[in-house]
């Protein structure tokens, strides 16, 4: 029997997920009853990539149907496009910050991860700005941690 990709990726998942949870149950760490902060966020990243791993298990398991190519027609484009993104929302974040550059990279993001899909600009524009908040609320207000301030802009 072959296995599919969502079916291996699932298995990756959940293999990754219980090596690193062995691999930390040495580590101590000091008690800090007042709230969980910033020392919860790996756990909850792990939670969502079991709960993902799990549902990818599933899936791949369930589904009769053939398997498509992974990468469709120019989709090999659109990766190293959306790389080339994300190394460029790297050197700017660095020099200007969170605030002004991630608006911008978000809006590139929609657009070249979007495929046939209609996107209207403004929408696309309101989705940024959405996105953009709701990461700044989550880490500076919620997990209390300093976004970059940017180098040309301290």
């Amino acid at each position: 029997m072959k296995l599919k990709r969502d079916t291996k990726a699932g298995i990756a998942g959940i293999i990754a997920v219980l090596l690193f949870l062995i691999e930390t149950q040495n580590m101590t760490q000091r008690p800090n009853l007042i709230e969980p902060g910033p020392r919860m966020m790996p756990y909850v990243g792990l939670f969502l990539i079991l709960i993902s791993s799990v549902m990818l298990l599933i899936r791949g398991l369930k589904n009769r149907d053939e398997e498509k190519p992974y990468f469709p027609e120019g989709g090999i484009k659109k990766v190293i496009i959306g790389f080339s993104e994300v190394l460029l929302y790297g050197i700017l974040l660095t020099l200007f910050g969170f605030l002004p550059t991630t608006p911008f990279a978000m809006f590139a993001f929609v657009n070249t991860l979007k495929g046939t899909e209609k996107v209207k600009w403004w929408q696309n524009a309101l989705i940024s700005i959405m996105v953009t908040l709701c990461l700044y609320a989550m880490f500076v207000l919620g997990f209390r941690i300093k976004l970059p301030a940017g180098i040309l802009l301290r």
